[in-house]
């Protein structure tokens, strides 16, 4: 059946309808129409969409729900580099920075800038084509991207065609914007009470949540998560010079006209004492706003004076971004305890008055251990200053004397563990205590099962810390190897399960047994063994039997393992309990296959030292893929070393190695070398 005219015509005018609506819900924040309205015009649009396909178009609104999963993030290049912002950490490096503008410029008279709150999300770069979204990439090494496009185009916030009103008169053949996306505070908290639900590991803050679901191969998961956007950034376009406008502020604002979200705190100011008074504005403003932010960015508003400016290295000389200090908050400390964790190391725990530092309410601290009790001299009933350590880690910094009038008496060591009663230790030059009950103290085996079974290790889902604590309540597992020993009979009458939930959990602790001898070594727990290192004696050892013989003297020549880890896993693998663990997991059922290595990478045999961050991948990712390839990482630049794996903020290894002479390879290099 072909459409008729009149269905050509429903359809455009459906399409334009629902853009001119979601362009004053998502830009403008005025919506004109209620939600169930607007549902009703998007399932009509589909419906003759599922009708006659030939009226779909690749810019329709319907075309956000995500397509198939993709195989892995083709790259994408920037039309023109995408750069990094310098910082500044006070009024004086605010002044110091405006003073260095008008030297440049060489000029007196007051500066005028754009400034806008610094959102604390995910760099992306967009592509329009004749006015309709073409790709979309992430920052990458600021001159290639991995190609998110199909992720994107399941933002609600971002125009998959360019708006064309009475306001607009052209626009652009090509043009490239960049934008942040971000998740917003009470979204964030929503993802991570729903992962923590369903026993997932939550993620750490909002900037991760974003950075997480806009790198899903599967973009119906990205679809699923609430990412918003703001454009902020002009990257270029074919349009005669002098349809562009020629400053940031009214750039944004022909960005809006176009359908682009921009930030709606963003304003001009001039001359360095207005920049000022913008930053303390937005500082009082930064709890109430609906999104994280760490701080103001500055840029020097007209285009000919950015480019007469120009750029060092991977940051322009006309912007800098002014950090929010630390935020600190005033409580009184109620009670200390002491938790025991996986490798039995006590810590002592400050629960607190509740107190609101930087928009987050922080009821406990850490005090990391004994020795930084004595340093503060923190008691119970003190009041004590708390600061949010990077915006996240709440730590006591100090003790408030003044308030802290009737002092109670200094904290005690505790002489036994507060969870099993056993004797404790502190290892020579360490400042932690340890019990060494292993998993007969009942705290320890919670971590340690934690542990085993996390994402990264076992990653069997369903295991989280409620559960855990109720198996072992009822016990159901007394130790690791129950977890493979546990039917569906012992479960199902528990609260919180039923025949579905017991049946799951069952098949995932099954799919579990077959898994890489990496993973397992990891789960095993060892002290000092993380996923790299775990890595590096799988591929060593090839089994684990042969693992479970090998001398220290044997370990310690492995690459990156020293005198203190070989000791330790030695120490391991010497325990008749752990001997028993591993032989009787074995005997359950569980496969371990060895790793897959490359020995004809280009990286093999070569010394490698990474620095810096990295967008595709974690540091622990990266070394990981090297060892796989037959490299060595180590920590430190020597003559010896091959080659300098340089990211973001790359710190002073950088300059060692140009001293050196020593090859420097960016992201996008070694992402074309791993593959």
């Amino acid at each position: 059946m072909k459409p008729k005219k009149a269905d050509q015509l429903q359809v455009e005018k459906l399409s334009t309808l629902i853009r001119t609506h979601s362009y004053k819900y998502h830009v403008l924040d005025e919506p004109e129409i209620e939600d169930s309205e607007y549902d009703v015009l998007f399932q009509e649009l589909l419906s003759l969409e599922e009708r006659f396909p030939e009226l779909l178009s690749k810019s329709s609104p319907t075309q956000r729900v995500g397509s198939k999963p993709l195989s892995g993030f083709k790259k994408i290049s920037h039309g023109s580099q995408m750069l990094s912002l310098d910082n500044a950490f006070s009024i004086k490096d605010l002044e110091d920075f405006d003073k260095r503008v008008k030297e440049r410029l060489a000029i007196e008279e007051d500066v005028e800038y754009c400034c806008e709150p610094k959102l604390d999300g995910v760099a992306v770069n967009l592509f329009y084509k004749n006015g309709a979204l073409d790709k979309a990439a992430t920052r990458g090494d600021g001159t290639v991207g991995e190609d998110i496009t199909h992720n994107i185009k399941t933002l609600p916030a971002v125009p998959l065609e360019l708006l064309r009103n009475k306001e607009v008169t052209t626009i652009p053949t090509s043009l490239e914007v960049r934008g942040e996306v971000f998740i917003e505070s009470s979204e964030f908290k929503k993802i991570n009470k729903k992962l923590e639900e369903e026993a997932k590991k939550p993620f750490a803050n909002p900037r991760n949540a974003a950075a997480g679901s806009l790198r899903q191969l599967d973009p119906k998961i990205t679809a699923s998560r609430p990412l918003k956007l703001f454009i902020h950034g002009y990257g270029g376009s074919d349009s005669p010079h002098e349809e562009i406008p020629n400053n940031q502020f009214e750039m944004l604002q022909l960005f809006k006209k176009w359908g682009l979200p921009i930030n709606p705190e963003t304003e001009t100011v001039r001359g360095i004492k207005s920049c000022i008074e913008y930053f303390s504005k937005i500082e009082s403003k930064r709890n109430a706003l609906p999104y994280e932010i760490d701080g103001v960015v500055y840029k020097v508003n007209n285009f000919n004076l950015q480019q007469r400016m120009g750029k060092v290295t991977r940051a322009p000389r006309w912007a800098v971004a002014r950090k929010f200090p630390a935020e600190t908050g005033k409580t009184v400390i109620n009670s200390i305890s002491f938790q025991v964790g996986r490798l039995g190391s006590i810590t002592p725990v400050a629960d607190l008055e509740p107190v609101k530092v930087g928009g987050v309410t922080i009821s406990n601290a850490s005090l990391h251990n004994f020795d930084e009790i004595d340093r503060l001299d923190v008691r119970e009933g003190d009041v004590v200053i708390i600061k949010r350590a990077g915006d996240v880690i709440p730590q006591v910094t100090k003790v408030d004397l003044k308030d802290s009038v009737k002092r109670k008496p200094k904290i005690k060591q505790p002489k036994t563990c507060p969870s099993c009663n056993g004797e404790l230790f502190r290892d020579e030059g360490a400042a932690a205590l340890r019990c060494l009950k292993g998993q007969e103290c009942p705290a320890q085996l919670v971590e340690v099962i934690k542990h085993f079974v996390s994402r990264n290790a076992m990653n069997i889902d369903g295991l989280g810390d409620k559960i855990i604590r109720l198996f072992i309540e009822k016990k159901i597992i007394k130790s690791v190897s129950d977890l493979y020993k546990i039917k569906e009979e012992d479960i199902i009458s528990l609260e919180g399960f039923g025949p579905k939930s017991s049946s799951n959990l069952i098949e995932s602790i099954k799919t579990s047994k077959d898994t890489s001898l990496q993973r397992f070594i990891y789960a095993l727990g060892i002290r000092e063994v993380g996923e790299a290192t775990a890595l590096n004696l799988a591929i060593n050892f090839n089994g684990i039997k042969r693992l479970m013989e090998v001398s220290k003297e044997d370990l310690i020549e492995i690459n990156d393992i020293g005198p203190v880890a070989a000791g330790f896993i030695h120490d391991y693998f010497s325990d008749k309990n752990s001997i028993e663990l591993v032989n009787e997991l074995i005997l359950l059922g569980l496969k371990l296959s060895p790793p897959q290595t490359d020995n004809s990478s280009k990286f093999s045999g070569k010394t490698i030292v990474i620095t810096g961050s990295f967008t595709s991948f974690s540091r622990n990712e990266l070394k990981e893929q090297l060892i796989v390839r037959g490299a060595k990482v180590t920590s430190s630049i020597s003559t010896k070393t091959d080659f300098l794996i340089s990211g973001e903020k790359p710190g002073s290894k950088l300059s060692k190695a140009e001293e050196l002479n020593i090859k420097t390879l960016n992201e996008q290099e070694v992402i074309d070398l791993l593959n």
